[in-house]
């Protein structure tokens, strides 16, 4: 009751500074205009007796019966042809749309920061936030878009920076935590976050638009806070489709407890616009996808000595696809995919003057830089049922990247990886399922294995319980920023290593799943999951041989993951209860050296989340919680003339979302909500240097307790 005061307390201040804080940077069409202003009266005016509305009102006019229908889900990701989830050979989660809505999310990290086993760091300085799944970064996890690999700032599918993506286009997430390597590169070890966007219905016209205005902490204006506006159209007739969808995020910085001009969280303003056409033809059906970003990052400094060094950084990103499937009969199909992006990240940096406020572009080595990055895949497979038990997937998957700039060493690089895959799916018996899969690589810089294999199994126990074993082999080359990239402002002093060697890993999954349908539409999901991962020649961050002031990219010879999971969920007709736990231990590298020291260092997570909904006030309540424990790490430090490895940790913490959720007949949602309401900035870690990007004592979490509001619009006919 006391969070719920304090939110309803905060509302009226958010909208009321609205009219000033609502801001269409270069977009003010004079209709859109209008509508923000009349809402903006409506809600600053009426917004006690929406508040008392969202308690009293028995009846909105919402067709919704009280009972809902139990849909399993289906799934695309990796599967021979979309199935439900509890028949995929994998474990499949799936983020759908509903819950993208009801999180009121304006970035992919507002809805994954809750999930089991995923974590997230946060580069302040570049504003940049990188994630991590079963105690393995980024490098690690693919993440796609329709299929397709993302480029970011360090490359192909290496710690893609996911809050770069319009998550108003995005119709679901689907997420496999294990080996895909086979299926989808090693860089798919600990697993694939797919993005599923938008696809306009055959006979629809659809609009879809969304105002949304949060504040960052306490701070909330005309240039602070969190202002989002998108829209979203779609038709699809007879043979064609076509879909458009533009974004605008603006958030102002947080001041935190930077001084002066500067700030901890750096302002930032994002545009992304996508556009798909799409063509169906008997058995045939191709479509062109082509997805920008422009981001503008404004770093500010400190005047000293009557100056100041402000810098900005600009990303431009555009993302091609060609996509297509042909079906020759009932057994034989033929999917592909041609992707290629543009990826360009230039650095402006300025010298201010503080006495008459004029600047001029600055001096000094790497104060200007333009770095490119540009990839190319093509990815075709083959879908032959060769009769009721055994299906085969034969595919390509061929890559082809550049990386050029002032920061890559010798101005421009290249790496290719072409492989070609072959993967089957048996139904020996009605309870036993496999899916081996071999891959062979050829890397135009590194040599690969001669087979990279895998095998996924599902055993059917009974009706509601299932059983999943899965082992994957991997090789991964370094990226082109590892080998290449060096990188010196005044947070970072980054070196590329072009000595580094190729990983090699061993990754074993395996799953319990017990589902409980009831009649009445209760429905009860519990998994119970356990990995391993083992990789040699780790890449990770290291202090420069010969010079401890820069960090370079090294070979670890051994790295491990291990731990367990344990997911639940609860349904009924108009609420839903989830609670999970993980458990993810973590190698101690400096083992090998002190035989003193354990070789794992366990940290633990809590889940839970619970929605309710009363359909005939078309009200929905969710409530998003994680427990992030205490994560134990050895680091090495001198003492005296000698070095030691010394015990050091990073705290624990709570994080937690709200959000109230309400439909005005079929087509109006208006959702409120508070993020991070135990108003967490940072947590302490006790390490003597914290790696890459930064040396003190703290690592940044949030900007505290903020609060947020968004109206949105969606019309299909």
């Amino acid at each position: 009751m006391t969070i719920l005061v304090i939110f309803c307390s905060k509302i009226p201040k958010v909208c009321g500074s609205v009219i000033r804080g609502i801001q269409c940077h270069y977009l003010y069409p004079i209709g859109y205009f209008l509508f923000r202003i009349v809402l903006t009266f409506v809600i600053v005016k009426k917004i006690p007796l929406i508040l008392l509305f969202f308690y009293t009102v028995l009846s909105s006019g919402q067709e919704d019966s009280l009972k809902t229908s139990v849909l399993e889900a289906v799934v695309i990701t990796g599967q021979f042809e979309p199935q439900s989830a509890h028949k995929s050979v994998y474990q499949v989660k799936t983020i759908p749309l509903e819950r993208l809505a009801a999180r009121g999310a304006v970035r992919l990290q507002d809805v994954l920061n809750t999930e089991l086993n995923i974590r997230f760091s946060q580069d302040l300085a570049l504003g940049g936030s990188n994630l991590s799944m079963q105690g393995l970064a980024g490098q690690n996890v693919k993440v796609l878009v329709d299929g397709a690999p993302m480029i970011g700032r360090q490359g192909t599918s290496n710690e893609i920076n996911i809050n770069q993506l319009n998550v108003n286009a995005i119709e679901r997430i689907e997420i496999i935590e294990g080996p895909m390597s086979v299926v989808y590169g090693a860089d798919a070890l600990a697993g694939v976050i797919n993005i599923i966007t938008k696809k306009t219905v055959d006979g629809k016209l659809e609009l879809q638009a969304k105002v949304h205005e949060e504040t960052v902490g306490n701070e909330y204006g005309w240039e602070k806070g969190i202002h989002n506006e998108s829209i979203g159209v779609g038709y699809a007739k007879t043979n064609w489709r076509t879909r458009a969808d533009f974004s605008r995020n603006y958030f102002g910085g947080w001041q935190g407890s930077a001084e002066g001009r500067d700030k901890q969280w750096h302002p930032k303003t994002q545009y992304l616009a996508s556009g798909l056409v799409g063509y169906t033809k008997n058995k045939s059906d191709v479509y062109y996808r082509a997805d920008y970003l422009f981001e503008d990052i404004y770093n500010p400094g400190v005047f000293t000595n009557g100056e100041a060094l402000d810098q900005t950084y600009y990303t431009n990103r555009l993302m091609q696809q060609l996509q297509g499937t042909h079906a020759f009969s009932d057994r034989l199909n033929l999917n592909g995919v041609l992707s290629y992006t543009n990826y360009k990240r230039e650095t402006q940096s300025t010298t201010v003057d503080e006495a008459t406020n004029e600047s001029r572009l600055a001096l000094g080595t790497g104060l200007q830089d333009v770095t490119k990055f540009n990839g190319i895949t093509l990815r075709s497979t083959v879908q032959y049922k060769w009769n009721e038990k055994i299906s085969l997937q034969p595919g390509i998957d061929f890559n082809y990247e550049t990386g050029s700039g002032g920061r890559i060493k010798s101005g421009t690089q290249t790496m290719g990886d072409y492989a070609a895959f072959l993967s089957a799916e048996w139904k020996v018996t009605d309870w036993l399922q496999i899916r081996p899969g071999i891959r062979s690589v050829y890397n135009s810089v590194y040599t690969a294995p001669p087979v990279i294999p895998s095998v996924n199994t599902r055993i059917r126990l009974s009706e509601k319980q299932d059983l999943r074993v899965s082992y994957g082999r991997g090789f991964r080359a370094p990226s082109l920023r590892e080998l290449y990239f060096d990188f010196y402002d005044a947070s970072h002093s980054i070196e590329g290593n072009p000595d580094l060697e190729s990983e090699l890993s061993h990754s074993v999954n395996a799953s319990f799943s017990w589902r409980l349908v009831e009649s009445d539409g209760f429905k009860y999901t519990s998994i119970l999951g356990g990995f391993y991962n083992s990789v040699e020649n780790m890449i990770g961050y290291g202090q420069k041989p010969g010079n401890n002031l820069v960090t370079t990219y090294l070979n670890i010879d051994h790295y491990k993951t291990k731990g367990f999971t344990w997911n639940n969920t609860l349904k009924g007709n108009v609420w839903e209860l989830n609670a999970g736990y993980a458990l993810t231990a973590r190698f101690n590298q400096y083992s090998e050296s002190y035989s003193d020291l354990d070789e794992f260092q366990w940290s633990p997570e809590i889940t839970t989340s619970a929605s309710y909904r009363i359909p005939r006030a078309g009200l929905k309540f969710s409530l998003y919680h994680k427990f992030t424990g205490v994560t134990p790490f050895f680091e090495l430090v001198t003492v005296g003339s000698e070095q030691v490895a010394r015990l050091a940790e990073t705290d624990s913490y709570n994080w937690a979302d709200i959000t109230i959720q309400k439909d005005f007949g079929k087509t109006i949602s208006l959702t409120a909500g508070a993020r991070n309401l135990f108003d967490i900035n940072s947590i302490n870690t006790t390490a003597v240097a914290t790696g890459a990007h930064t040396s003190n004592g703290a690592r940044p979490i949030g900007y505290g307790r903020s609060y947020f509001l968004s109206v949105s619009y969606s019309l299909t006919k």
